[in-house]
């Protein structure tokens, strides 16, 4: 799929409650996020922000508004199964690797059933290769660090080629220098390989490192302050 014209996140009016209605996670959002763009998402606990990620991930739907994310009319549920393929990444703060399996494996799964077999090993070993983790790809994630699961986490959701690549906390659960290092690799991918990024964090020091902040209270997202 060609670059959508516009930005590469669109969203407008969007409402998102829950508890029959009672709790209002989203309050009519506006917000566009440009392609190439590195957006830190801020604000207190419970103001939306994991919500909002979610939303745009089209891991949950909305009750209102409108979502446009790479091209795809995600309220009007367009080829949402094309754009979870291959249009975004995500990267939690709990790394969810299967503890079952090795890094390569836990890359290779994403691309099971749309890849041969030769090539989805070749994407695991170039993508570890990339997080430096290349001689860590028969380990399996009881064997790892947590900033190691983390690296992993991050290949992983780099397999299908994302266009945008959404973290929520991704340095949550890792000390400050092992957190420094993942945010060095997110920072490349965006400056060096042009990949859209929006993380959520109540980490001034991450928000530090993005091009643009988005302050959230109340399910809202706050207006911008000119620079």
């Amino acid at each position: 799929m060609s670059e959508p014209d516009g930005p590469i996140v669109r969203l407008r009016g969007v409402t998102k409650t829950f508890d029959a209605g009672r709790v209002r996670a989203l309050d009519a959002v506006d917000l566009d996020v440009d392609a190439g763009d590195f957006v830190a998402v801020v604000g207190p606990s419970g103001c939306g922000k994991s919500t909002l990620l979610n939303c745009i991930a089209a891991l949950d739907g909305v009750d209102e508004g409108e979502m446009v994310v790479a091209g795809h009319d995600l309220c009007g549920h367009d080829h949402l199964d094309e754009f979870r393929a291959h249009d975004v990444g995500l990267v939690f703060q709990l790394d969810n690797l299967l503890p079952s399996f090795t890094a390569a494996e836990n890359v290779e799964v994403v691309l099971l059933g749309s890849v041969p077999r030769s090539a989805r090993r070749a994407r695991a070993r170039e993508l570890l290769e990339f997080v430096c983790m290349g001689d860590r790809t028969g380990s399996r994630p009881t064997e790892l660090s947590g900033g190691e699961r983390q690296r992993v986490a991050i290949a992983r959701a780099l397999a299908n080629r994302p266009r945008l690549l959404l973290a929520d906390e991704p340095t949550g659960r890792l000390d400050s220098a092992t957190g420094q290092r993942v945010l060095d690799l997110l920072e490349s991918l965006n400056t060096e390989h042009g990949t859209t990024l929006m993380v959520v964090t109540h980490d001034p020091q991450v928000a530090a490192r993005a091009r643009r902040t988005v302050h959230m209270l109340d399910g809202r997202v706050e207006p911008e302050q000119p620079a």
